[in-house]
C-alpha cells in the first residue's frame, strides 16, 4: 500500500497551481495550468482553490486539495507506483532522514483529454518523467558557537514517524534515542533559527530542569555538505490515538475532570512564566501547541517559531510577553477554568 500525503499546495504565476505530494520515497511535483478554453477539470480546481484562498476560507482551501490530490492520485497511481514503488511489508528498518527530505524528484502536468474529458497527467518536458536527484535545501542554520550540541548527519538519523505540522517534523531514532526532528526550509528558516535560539536560552538557563518544554538534543547536518539544516529534540510521548495529543484534540472539556483542566492550567501558567524571566516568549500561543504527556498527564509546550493565529493571539503581538499572556488567558478559557 503507497504511502501518500500532500507536503505544499502553491498558487500564483497565472493562476497556476502546483501540489507537491510525497510519494513513499519520492516527490512528486503536479502543475495545474488553465486551458484556453477555460472549461476544463483542472480550471474548476483552479478557480475554486483560488477562490478560497482569496477569501481566507481555510476550511474551503484544505477541501479543495484534497479535491485535487484524489484526482490526482486516480490519474496517476499505476505511474507513481512504477517511480516509487511502496515499502516492502516486511521492512524493517525505519527509511533514513536523508532520503526522506531530499528523495528524488518527479514533475507532471494535469491535463483534461479533450476526447475522453477525463483527468491525465503529462510528464514534463515529454520525457518518461523529469527527476531531480536532490530537493536543495537552499539555507544553514547559524548555531550559537558557545553551545555545545552532539551533531547528526541526515543519514544516520532514522524517520519512525512523520509528525503533522509545517515544515518536515518526524519522530525519529538519532544515536539510538528517540528524538523530535524538526528540518525547515528557504521559507521556514527564519522561523526555525528563532526556535534554536529560544531552545539554546533555555537549556542554559537556571530553569532548565523545571521548564516543560521539549529539550534540545542536538543539530541535523547534512550529510553531502555538513550544513545545519535542523535540530532534534526530546519526543514527548502523546496518546497513540491522537484522541488527547494536545489540548487542540480535546472534543468535550467538560467530560475532563475539572481538577485535571486546573492542573493542566496551572503547568501552561507557570511555564510560561519562566520563560519570561529568562527572556524567552513562546510567540505562537494556542492549545494545539501544548502536548499531554501519556505517561504522566502533564502540558508541555513546543513551537518557538512565533507566528500567530486568529482567535489567539494577533500578529500585532505575535513573540511578545503581553502576546503570551493573551494565549495562556484564552487557554484558560478554553480549559474553562
Amino acid at each position: 500500500m503507497s504511502i501518500h500525503y500532500i507536503e505544499s499546495v502553491s498558487s500564483g504565476c497565472g493562476d497556476r497551481v502546483t501540489l507537491s505530494i510525497r510519494w513513499n520515497n519520492a516527490r512528486i511535483e503536479v502543475d495545474l495550468d488553465p486551458s484556453p478554453t477555460g472549461n476544463t477539470i483542472q480550471d474548476s480546481f483552479i478557480e475554486k482553490y483560488n477562490a478560497a484562498v482569496e477569501d481566507g476560507d481555510d476550511e474551503e482551501e484544505e477541501m479543495m486539495s484534497d479535491q485535487i490530490l484524489d484526482a490526482i492520485v486516480q490519474a496517476g497511481r499505476t505511474s507513481f507506483d512504477r517511480l516509487a514503488p511502496p515499502p516492502a511489508p516486511d521492512a524493517s528498518t525505519p527509511a533514513d532522514l536523508h532520503s526522506l527530505i531530499f528523495p528524488k524528484e518527479y514533475s507532471f502536468f494535469f491535463r483534461t483529454n479533450v476526447e475522453t474529458n477525463a483527468a491525465e497527467l503529462i510528464p514534463k518536458d515529454n520525457e518518461d518523467t523529469t527527476m531531480h536527484e536532490e530537493f536543495d535545501l537552499k539555507y544553514q542554520l547559524p548555531a550559537n558557537s558557545e553551545a555545545v550540541l552532539p551533531k547528526f548527519s541526515t543519514r544516520d538519523i532514522h524517520v519512525v514517524e512523520k509528525l503533522l505540522g509545517d515544515g518536515y517534523i518526524a519522530r525519529v531514532l538519532a544515536g539510538c534515542r528517540e528524538m523530535c526532528c524538526k528540518v525547515g526550509d528557504e521559507l521556514r528558516a527564519d522561523a526555525l533559527q528563532r526556535e534554536l535560539s529560544c531552545l539554546l536560552t533555555i537549556s542554559t538557563s537556571q530553569h532548565a530542569a523545571a521548564l516543560r518544554v521539549p529539550k534540545l538534543l542536538g543539530l541535523v547536518e547534512a550529510a553531502d555538505d555538513g550544513r545545519t539544516i535542523g535540530l532534534l529534540q526530546e519526543y514527548i510521548p502523546c496518546s497513540d490515538t491522537w484522541e488527547l495529543s494536545t489540548l487542540r484534540n480535546i472534543e468535550s472539556v467538560s467530560s475532563i475532570a475539572k481538577a485535571r483542566r486546573e492542573k493542566w492550567a496551572s503547568q501552561i501558567q507557570q511555564t510560561v512564566q519562566l520563560l519570561h524571566q529568562i527572556g524567552v516568549t513562546w510567540g505562537d500561543g494556542k492549545a494545539a501547541n501544548v502536548l499531554v504527556h501519556r505517561d504522566t498527564d502533564d502540558v508541555w509546550i513546543i513551537d518557538f517559531r512565533s507566528g500567530w493565529t486568529d482567535g489567539w493571539v494577533s500578529q500585532e503581538l505575535s513573540g511578545t510577553m503581553e502576546g503570551d499572556s493573551v494565549a495562556v488567558k484564552k487557554i484558560f478559557e478554553f480549559l474553562e477554568v
